[in-house]
């Protein structure tokens, strides 16, 4: 298992971090209905469908991190060129995911923060945003690069 496949799984497991800490935030008193983003997010919510929600969202986030992690391992060839796009993008939607899985879950345990104006809500996302992408961007080039350059990602 390389470091690509190492992060795709480990989004449902941030996504369960996301729903641990929002719920948190909701026991601190913060209505969801005000605080949660999302269109099917905040439908839910304010249809009093909350943990329905729960189960869709980690259901959902369990079921992309398997589709990308099938499409890498099962059909992604590193000598095809058309392969080696399509893995970047790829790399991209789960690295996209990362961050913002990250983000909320940092977000929603700083919510009192921003609420009470003692932190800056662009700030905070800005440096999650950058200190996350950083760490993502050293953590998988090695194995992005191995595998773009062929040396990865052949069929047995």
């Amino acid at each position: 298992m390389d470091s690509v496949d190492k992060i795709v799984w480990v989004l449902p497991f941030l996504s369960v971090l996301d729903v641990i800490s929002t719920l948190y935030v909701e026991t601190l008193g913060y209505s969801l209905a005000l605080y949660e983003v999302g269109f099917f997010a905040g439908y839910f919510v304010g249809a009093g469908l909350t943990y329905v929600y729960v189960v869709i969202y980690l259901l959902g986030v369990s079921v992309v991190a398997y589709v990308l992690w099938y499409i890498k391992n099962k059909k992604l060839n590193s000598s095809v060129f058309f392969d080696k796009v399509f893995f970047l993008l790829l790399v991209g939607v789960a690295c996209y995911i990362y961050v913002r899985l990250t983000v909320a879950f940092v977000g929603n345990f700083l919510l009192p923060y921003f609420v009470s104006g003692r932190a800056s809500w662009f700030s905070v996302n800005l440096l999650v945003y950058l200190s996350t992408a950083f760490t993502l961007f050293f953590y998988l080039w090695r194995d992005v690069v191995d595998w773009v350059r062929g040396n990865g990602g052949e069929k047995e």
